[in-house]
């Protein structure tokens, strides 16, 4: 603003001033606080002061204003609480192929490797991709699978590793191709969980430590007009609640590793007509009409499949149980860990069924000290688990407070203890792993129980933060 004498009159007399004449400036003056500085014209090259601070604003570092630029690349961008969309319309998109068990599953996955993370999606369709975590590429990453030719276990979380399957937890449910359901798929530290309609309470829990970081990825699926609804696809924190076991079973193995055939633990199973049955989705009963038309035809289920793409079911397990694994390393043991988290939708009782087949049946743990010391007894037999004692506190009580401690002990152990999968920390951003330990000292500061156990893992965080990686 030039000051004139014009502009003096219409503002309270400064200290008596009336003319421009009497108006002094001292340039060295402090004036509240903020220091006057003539620094002359831009183009003064004389002015050595203006042209050190031009100097030095031109070459200042991260931005780079040698060429005077700031381009999209340069800028921070939101990875928590953000659609795929603003993702896409930004850039920080890419696409990868996701080698899904028996069809083509195409991923949109971040352009950036992240750590802890929940996507949100709606999907529709007989198999689809739901989304994938810790996705590094077609051949290693944890993807949410929706797949109605399994019986009685349609959401399904699958693991790829060196293109090796693996099925390592699912709901016991079955879900029409007709209608879209809403799912959460979260991963923090070395637990991972999925959310189906009620995006307040998993139906499963598992713990795997085959992948520690990737990218965070929606499922566009093609196979039998299966899509997933890119646009409502979100990114979001990871989400904390569990349910508590109901069981605790050692069972055998069965499957090949392929994609048609992954390794999943091998449960009891009770296959029954649809049509022998009473209290069904409706829309079981359509399907069932389908087969059975087609079968009076003389249609074989390969020509089904050949023609119309899927074998409508007919039957259902009775057997069936949500279930999650832990540690499921098929190439290291020939049994797992299965928790069971509830029934069978259609008969109850399967849970005792399962405990029929199991190699051996464990008390649930009523409490801290008994999953502990359940843990140090199974531990003894499966010496290659990398998850500790609070990954199985956690799945087996449920509790929030313990999905805290067995995420501090994950980047605890993987940046200064075993470091078995640093490499691949090193990939993310440093920002991003120093924001996710203050976040879980912020939440742990708050526990009031157990207090001896939140002070360490409080200290843990801490450490991790002070030696960094």
């Amino acid at each position: 603003m030039i000051v004139t004498e014009k502009t003096i009159k219409r503002v309270p007399p400064l200290g008596g001033i009336t003319k421009l004449s009497e108006l002094e400036i001292d340039v060295d003056k402090d004036w509240g606080g903020y220091k006057i500085k003539n620094l002359g014209a831009p183009v003064d090259a004389g002015d050595a002061v203006r042209k050190t601070d031009l100097d030095s604003h031109r070459t200042a570092s991260p931005v780079d204003h040698p060429d005077y630029s700031i381009t999209r690349s340069k800028l921070e961008y939101p990875t928590v609480d953000v659609s795929f969309t603003y993702l896409s319309a930004i850039d920080k998109l890419t696409l990868g192929l996701g080698n899904t068990p028996g069809w083509a599953g195409l991923l949109i996955a971040t352009a950036d490797v992240l750590v802890d993370r929940a996507v949100r999606a709606n999907v529709s369709g007989y198999r689809c991709t739901v989304a994938g975590l810790r996705f590094v590429d077609a051949w290693n990453h944890y993807v949410l699978i929706q797949d109605c030719s399994i019986t009685a276990s349609d959401n399904v979380l699958g693991k790829n590793v060196n293109g090796v399957w693996t099925y390592v937890a699912w709901e016991a449910v079955d879900l029409s191709d007709q209608l879209t359901y809403i799912y959460m798929f979260s991963i923090s530290g070395s637990t991972i969980k999925s959310f189906r309609e009620n995006l307040t309470t998993p139906k499963f829990t598992t713990t795997d430590t085959s992948l520690a970081s990737g990218k965070v990825a929606t499922g566009i699926s093609w196979y039998y007009q299966a899509t997933t609804t890119f646009i409502a696809s979100r990114i979001l924190s990871s989400a904390s609640p569990s349910p508590s076991a109901v069981a605790v079973l050692e069972v055998n193995l069965e499957g090949s590793g392929k994609p048609e055939d992954p390794y999943r633990p091998s449960l009891s199973r009770n296959l029954a007509e649809v049509s022998s049955l009473t209290g069904l989705p409706d829309f079981l009963y359509v399907e069932a009409k389908k087969y059975n038309i087609l079968i009076s035809k003389g249609f074989t289920e390969d020509e089904m499949r050949l023609v119309f793409g899927y074998v409508p079911q007919h039957q259902v397990d009775l057997n069936a149980v949500s279930m999650g694994t832990f540690e499921f390393h098929p190439d290291k043991a020939p049994t797992v860990i299965v928790t069971v988290f509830s029934d069978n939708p259609y008969q109850a009782g399967a849970i005792d069924r399962q405990k029929g087949k199991a190699k051996r049946v464990f008390s649930v743990p009523k409490d801290y000290s008994e999953a502990v010391t359940l843990y140090k007894r199974l531990v003894k037999d499966y010496p290659h688990w990398l998850a500790g004692k609070d990954n199985f506190v956690y799945q087996v009580l449920g509790l929030e407070v313990f999905d805290h401690f067995q995420n501090v002990d994950f980047y605890y152990g993987e940046l200064l203890e075993h470091k078995t999968h640093y490499n691949q920390l090193k990939q993310v951003n440093p920002k991003e792993v120093e924001n996710r330990l203050n976040e879980l000292i912020s939440k742990l500061s708050t526990v009031t129980v157990l207090t001896e156990e939140r002070d360490k893992h409080i200290s843990k965080a801490k450490e991790v933060l002070k030696k960094g990686w």
